[in-house]
């Protein structure tokens, strides 16, 4: 009989670990979040648009709603853009959401951002987490000269996409913090792993785009 409980017992054991096992191995786990890079993401948008701020300036942040659609990265980044605003002894004037899915990519429809432009004022600065604005040509004509700094993050393929150097001088873009190529995260990777905002990112200002021929998106 004490046999027996025991074969019991041995069986209901291998039962439940093979169970574990089963669930473990169908469950697909959350890769890490590096913090660290995106708070740096953060960090640098908000410098940027503090050197940008003119006196009585407001900043407008242009970015996801993370409510609808969970984005842990983008949570980080705008507590850390919102903390170094704060040490500044500035403030975020506003903050408009876009109702966007994460694993598509988005941008700011080019009405919203023209009127947002178009009411902000030379002292401002608009910081866009969507990339810089992408407006027809019609809409760049009625708006005539562009009053507001605009500051952007370009994230991913975006660049290859965008030709930066023609933003920069139709006052459209007045900083950005894009992607680098892969090329050059490549290199970086062979001296230490790439988890460095430095090896995967970069700042770009307007002088950058007049004198850079390796940046992404400022090709000749």
């Amino acid at each position: 009989m004490r046999n027996r409980r025991s074969i019991d017992t041995i069986a209901i054991l291998s039962a439940a670990a093979a169970l574990v096992v089963m669930v473990l191995s169908s469950c697909e786990f959350a890769p890490r979040i590096d913090r660290r890079l995106h708070a740096e993401i953060g960090k640098a948008l908000a410098k940027e648009a503090l050197s940008l701020l003119g006196a009585g300036g407001q900043i407008t942040v242009i970015t996801r709603d993370t409510v609808t659609f969970r984005q842990p990265t983008l949570d980080i980044l705008m507590k850390s853009f919102q903390r170094e605003v704060r040490r500044a002894g500035r403030t975020i004037a506003s903050t408009q959401l876009v109702q966007a899915d994460p694993l598509r990519p988005a941008d700011v429809p080019a009405g919203d951002f023209f009127e947002l432009i178009r009411r902000s004022a030379p002292q401002h600065v608009i910081v866009s987490l969507f990339g810089p604005p992408l407006l027809t040509e019609e809409q760049r004509n009625k708006l005539g000269g562009v009053k507001p700094k605009i500051v952007a993050f370009c994230s991913g393929r975006l660049v290859e996409n965008i030709d930066l150097r023609q933003l920069f001088n139709i006052g459209l873009l007045h900083a950005a913090v894009v992607s680098r190529q892969a090329s050059s995260i490549t290199s970086a990777a062979s001296r230490n792993p790439p988890n460095a905002f430095d090896q995967l990112y970069q700042t770009i200002k307007a002088p950058d785009a007049s004198t850079s021929q390796a940046s992404p998106g400022l090709a000749q």
